[in-house]
């Protein structure tokens, strides 16, 4: 690996660390307590679980981790069709 490459990596992984760490502070800022408390299940003690809406971090995390299932699997489709060609 050239060290352009290993920059660009390092460029791009300090972003997407960035852009995560601004999301992860910036999500639940819409939701209010009585949002959250609305349909809140009440435990013993006085705790309480609150429902909130999917964050722009959850979507943004679970859209990149099915992104990265697919690439995974189309790099690895013969690894793949060599367990399905046992059983047939």
């Amino acid at each position: 690996m050239t060290f352009w490459n290993m920059f660009w990596i390092a460029v791009g992984s300090i972003m997407v660390f960035t852009i995560l760490l601004i999301l992860l502070i910036a999500s639940g800022s819409r939701y209010s307590v009585a949002d959250t408390e609305a349909d809140a299940v009440d435990f013993p003690g006085g705790m309480k679980e609150g429902h909130g809406g999917m964050t722009a971090f959850l979507w943004v995390t679970f859209t990149g981790m099915f992104i990265c299932t697919i690439v995974y699997f189309i790099q690895h489709w013969h690894e793949f069709a060599i367990i399905t060609a046992y059983a047939r």
